[in-house]
């Protein structure tokens, strides 16, 4: 074992890789809260126009995911990388500019948050794709691991500085620090060398809407990605009816300060970090299966937290916060499992395409989500919609009974193929 990592560790491009992903998920999280604050507490948004803002930030995962496939499958993904970061970074600054000039208003969020998601759609289905170029199979879980880690350290330290940074000057101005670090992730992965091989069918390839059929027809008829697909999907629907209103529901339902609030979100960064740290144990301890099935019930239970958090405002924090490290723990597992599971049994000239499928489908639930929460939250009150959410994530969790995981008990992810997955359906 000590070799493999040392062999990933002296990798030049998985470095500035790493590097890159570290920057701007710092950047990321510092938005992540930033731009609900914005909303909430800078342009005083209703329950509604918080679920608009998350619908037009995921909305384009429906409308371009697919198309993101192709492309992604056609061209380097290397270079995409760099320009979805480039133009993440100027498009954030637009939010800075116009509230200094006093132009900022919640149409003005909306394009941002719509435009910013679309960069993110090839951004992640093309980072997703990229890992298994520049490492070996039997390092995936590994590499996956880290950048999962580094992604637990910026969900611990981001979401504090991001409600340190609105104390002190306000919610707007806290977005520069994301745009920064969008340029610093752009110039770093840039400076990866490693040449990728680009796999495709010459007769495919002019026919765009076949290419998307393929991928949609892998993930669809192989078990174990219409598993983790399908509870994906429900997942994120309704973790999204949570997250939509949270900032709200924390900011004015319960009078928590952004700072606390950053704190709250901070754990969940811990729970990423516990998760990334023993998803490769739970893999060789239970198998690959059982880990999956674990992990999403474990990140289910955490989503009914938020809505029974009740009495002093120390014990509303610490229900919150372990509902939140609760969360981060399993869907960090979770992720690096079902990643890792893709990389392995997904050949590579179909990597983008079905890595394409499951962010459009299982992230498109994410808009839908965000209406539904800001429905609910508006029609029946905003711990109502919370208990709707939770309640969903515990169906999410559910729907693994119903696949082939629990007997899929292999303790390495290198013994898969899509074969294995084959015979497992039969």
């Amino acid at each position: 074992m000590s070799n493999k990592v040392e062999g990933l560790l002296t990798n030049t491009d998985f470095r500035r890789l790493w590097i890159g992903q570290t920057a701007s998920q710092f950047g990321t999280q510092v938005a992540l809260l930033g731009m609900p604050l914005v909303a909430a507490l800078y342009l005083g948004a209703s329950p509604m126009q918080m679920g608009l803002l998350g619908f037009a930030e995921y909305a384009p995962f429906i409308i371009f995911g697919l198309l993101a496939g192709v492309w992604i499958d056609r061209f380097p993904r290397r270079p995409i990388l760099v320009a979805a970061n480039f133009f993440r970074g100027v498009l954030l600054l637009i939010v800075p500019l116009t509230a200094l000039t006093g132009f900022l208003n919640m149409t003005v969020l909306y394009l941002v948050a719509f435009i910013v998601g679309i960069c993110t759609v090839f951004f992640d289905v093309a980072y997703t794709s990229f890992l298994p170029s520049i490492v070996n199979k039997e390092q995936l879980v590994d590499g996956n691991s880290k950048l999962e880690t580094s992604k637990s350290t910026a969900q611990i330290a981001g979401p504090g500085l991001s409600g340190g940074l609105e104390q002190l000057i306000t919610a707007p101005f806290a977005i520069l620090f994301t745009s920064v670090s969008f340029f610093i992730s752009a110039v770093y992965i840039a400076r990866i060398r490693k040449l990728e091989t680009v796999v495709t069918d010459a007769k495919k390839q002019k026919n765009m809407w076949l290419e998307i059929k393929e991928g949609l027809h892998t993930v669809y008829t192989k078990p174990l990605l219409w598993g983790v697909v399908r509870c994906s999907t429900v997942f994120n629907l309704s973790w999204n009816v949570i997250f939509s209103i949270y900032v709200l529901y924390a900011s004015q339902e319960l009078k928590i300060s952004a700072i606390i609030l950053g704190i709250i979100y901070g754990t969940l960064g811990v729970g990423y970090l516990f998760g990334s740290l023993l998803a490769q144990r739970a893999v060789r301890r239970f198998g690959v299966g059982p880990t999956i099935v674990g992990s999403a019930t474990i990140a289910a239970s955490g989503g009914l937290l938020a809505p029974l958090a009740v009495g002093s405002e120390l014990s509303i924090a610490l229900i919150m916060m372990l509902g939140q490290l609760l969360f981060g723990m399993g869907v960090s597992m979770f992720s690096i499992s079902t990643i890792s599971l893709r990389q392995v049994i997904v050949p590579d000239a179909l990597q983008g395409r079905v890595n394409a499928t499951f962010r459009f489908i299982s992230w498109g639930s994410l808009p839908l989500g965000s209406l539904i929460g800001g429905m609910l939250a508006g029609a029946m009150g905003l711990r109502f919609a919370l208990f709707a959410g939770g309640i969903g994530l515990l169906a999410s969790a559910c729907t693994l009974l119903f696949t082939p995981f629990l007997q899929l008990r292999v303790k390495s992810f290198h013994e898969l193929t899509l074969e294995k997955d084959v015979s497992i359906e039969s």
